[in-house]
């Protein structure tokens, strides 16, 4: 008898508004005119790949990025669709999707998603500071993130991240413990707060001399603090940079 074993998938939505100072993902700023024709290969090479996975049954299908959220829920939909037609889909699996504020405000675009299949959202915070987005890149505002939170828990969606870096250009401490304390208020059943890296070829990188970026010391401060302060709010550590209320760490990451 054969041993069906757990797979996961990872979906790569390459699409953005715009590309952040400390990004060096693989992601087409302005690439809409793209959309269409990377979701019709997208599907034809899962579907091509499914025979691979015949003997694996998926527990978690992650859709990252880019900005997933930025392809619209019916190129989503239409992706998540052929992966349950293809591929032996838990019942339970766990279905995440990354998204920015700024495109994930809309409830009913997130209700349509979460009926499709989607049960966790990933939501990009990065910062409760709209001077800190600006100075990183980002296009959204910390109205938009309480906007994006609040769509989502109207459509019913029940499993929530948010991700924050710490150590961004003139960062204290403090400004930190703000952002997080922020985050916490909203409520999250999940939370992943990673410490910025400048890596080479990116625009941070040409600035990182005068980008007044936090030391390592500075930087690991703030991660001693940040375990400590989230362990105070029922959020357990259970990966380096992740951190989970009982029962909601993320299988994908696991």
């Amino acid at each position: 008898m054969k041993t069906v074993r757990p797979l996961g998938l990872y979906i790569h939505i390459p699409f953005c508004k715009a590309k952040c100072v400390y990004c060096d993902f693989y992601s087409l700023p302005h690439g809409e005119d793209r959309m269409d024709a990377y979701t019709d290969a997208l599907c034809a090479h899962l579907t091509e790949a499914a025979p691979l996975a015949a003997s694996h049954t998926v527990d978690t299908v992650y859709f990252g990025g880019g900005t997933p959220s930025y392809l619209g829920e019916k190129r989503l939909c239409k992706i998540l669709k052929v992966i349950e037609k293809r591929y032996q889909v838990a019942r339970d699996a766990e279905i995440t999707l990354e998204a920015n504020p700024d495109s994930a405000g809309d409830w009913k675009a997130l209700r349509a998603l979460r009926r499709c299949g989607f049960n966790r959202i990933s939501l990009g915070m990065q910062s409760a500071c709209d001077e800190e987005l600006r100075t990183i890149g980002r296009v959204h505002t910390m109205e938009q993130v309480q906007q994006a939170v609040e769509a989502a828990r109207k459509a019913k969606i029940q499993n929530l991240s948010l991700d924050l870096i710490y150590g961004l250009p003139h960062q204290t401490q403090e400004r930190w413990m703000e952002n997080l304390a922020a985050a916490v208020a909203l409520n999250p059943e999940h939370l992943s707060c990673y410490g910025l890296k400048v890596e080479e070829g990116t625009p941070l990188f040409a600035m990182k001399d005068t980008a007044g970026l936090p030391g390592d010391e500075e930087q690991a401060d703030m991660y001693l603090q940040t375990v400590e302060f989230l362990k105070q709010y029922g959020y357990e550590q259970y990966e380096i940079s992740n951190f989970a209320k009982p029962g909601r760490e993320s299988r994908h990451n696991l």
